[in-house]
């Protein structure tokens, strides 16, 4: 049986967009078996009823999921993650608040990984202003144009003024890159990408997000596939499932935005499922 390689998200933005609360929404939601990769545990607020163990660099959960620390080096954490007995079945890499998200996405081609998509979250009620900033705005930028996926955080509280200046400075930065406004409960949604009912964000933000399952009537060719997940309109966000083509092999699809991998898998058709922002 063929090991698929794990999806590996690497989740940015710079300090105060929401990051740490995208995790703790996550490892405290429904998700099962996921590992996420974090600087330190200083600000991860795991419900002490989930932890069934902690190592002085690891937090196991009793749905399966891990937080590690980094240690030594980002890459050791990776590799440490692909030996142990059980692999994790999606790892979440949280960069720091001034990273270079491309730097940190690059350890995502580690053997046994596979690149599902940069996620950079930017809180509207503050980056007008620190993109002002001469001595961070080159970071924000960088972070930006890294992203496959941006998501605005704290929409709630931002005002209009806020939102505006900030959709046109991604925009100018980032034309082609998808954007939604979003919470930490929908951001962990379109990560898993599982099917769902309808979700409504919190007041404030612009954006619903809906899923379907898409079923092909017949076994598509590579090409086929190809043709069909490049021609989704740019209100898809997220694109998971695994496809029987038509020379028989199965392939798991991960798209995040404009970001996409397809590998071989040794597992049965599911669909695709498509998350929609509205």
């Amino acid at each position: 049986m063929t090991n698929p390689r794990v999806p590996t998200f690497v989740i940015a933005g710079y300090l105060g967009s929401g990051k740490t609360t995208f995790i703790n929404a996550l490892l405290s939601g429904g998700a099962t078996n996921v590992a996420v990769v974090v600087n330190d545990f200083g600000d991860v607020n795991i419900d002490a009823s989930l932890i069934r163990q902690t190592h002085a660099d690891t937090i196991e959960l009793t749905n399966g999921c891990i937080c590690c620390a980094i240690g030594g080096s980002l890459a050791d954490t990776l590799f440490t993650l692909l030996d142990r007995p059980t692999i994790p079945s999606t790892v979440i890499i949280e960069a720091s608040g001034v990273a270079d998200p491309a730097s940190v996405a690059a350890y995502t081609h580690i053997s046994g990984l596979s690149p599902a998509g940069t996620v950079v979250l930017i809180d509207a009620s503050e980056f007008s202003d620190n993109h002002r900033n001469e001595l961070i705005r080159s970071t924000l930028e960088r972070q930006v144009r890294a992203a496959h996926l941006l998501a605005f955080t704290k929409t709630d509280i931002a005002t209009d003024v806020q939102r505006n200046e900030v959709e046109l400075i991604v925009s100018a930065l980032a034309p082609q890159t998808p954007a939604v406004a979003t919470t930490a409960e929908i951001l962990a949604f379109l990560v898993d990408a599982q099917p769902s009912p309808r979700i409504d964000p919190a007041p404030g933000a612009h954006n619903r997000f809906s899923s379907r399952t898409h079923h092909f009537s017949r076994p598509p060719s590579r090409n086929e596939l190809l043709e069909f997940l490049t021609a989704l309109p740019r209100s898809i966000v997220r694109a998971k499932g695994i496809v029987e083509l038509s020379d028989g092999e199965c392939v798991l699809v991960q798209q995040t935005g404009h970001h996409r991998a397809l590998s071989a898998i040794d597992a049965a058709p599911t669909g695709i499922v498509l998350i929609s922002s509205e």
